[in-house]
């Protein structure tokens, strides 16, 4: 019970931010965090961004050490969703993710606003391997996309880290 009232204090949280806005979970002060309390409050609030109830936010867990976010990153791993956890100045993507996700996010963290065509090419990927990337990670709210113009029938994309310089 104390996951579902946690759970709708961290969506009303959410709502009230401006589109664009980002809400951060801090874990410090826990010594544990149960795997259950994890799904209940982050695993299905992070279900519901992802299906795009909340428009364009994003959502961020700050822990003092990764052993803590064990539990978030199991049940992301269930859930088939993935997050940034920041520790320190480190950021990690926890959850369900591949290499080649954390790869291009990475990339994208580090430009802080680039184009699928330039990742494309710094990565040495083909566009369509790149977008396919870029769309997954925008459907996680781990990048943003902004619609810049089309080039034919495609929508071209400016990508954002979600990370605050």
């Amino acid at each position: 019970m104390e996951g579902v009232t946690a759970r709708e204090k961290l969506l009303t949280a959410l709502l009230s931010l401006p589109d664009g806005g980002q809400l951060q979970i801090h874990l410090e002060g826990l010594d544990v965090l149960s795997t259950s309390f994890a799904d209940e409050v982050v695993g299905k609030a992070l279900d519901r961004l992802t299906r795009d109830d909340f428009g364009d936010r994003s959502i961020l867990l700050v822990s003092p050490s990764l052993e803590l976010a064990d539990g978030v990153d199991a049940k992301l791993k269930q859930r088939q969703l993935a997050m940034i956890c920041l520790t320190g100045t480190a950021w990690h993507l926890i959850g369900a993710c591949t290499p080649a996700m954390t790869e291009t996010l990475a990339r994208i963290i580090e430009k802080g606003r680039t184009t699928a065509k330039e990742l494309a090419g710094e990565l040495d990927l083909q566009m369509n391997a790149c977008v396919n990337r870029v769309a997954r990670l925008a459907k996680l709210h781990l990048v943003r996309r902004e619609e810049v113009g089309r080039s034919g029938p495609q929508p071209v994309y400016v990508l954002h880290s979600i990370l605050k310089g």
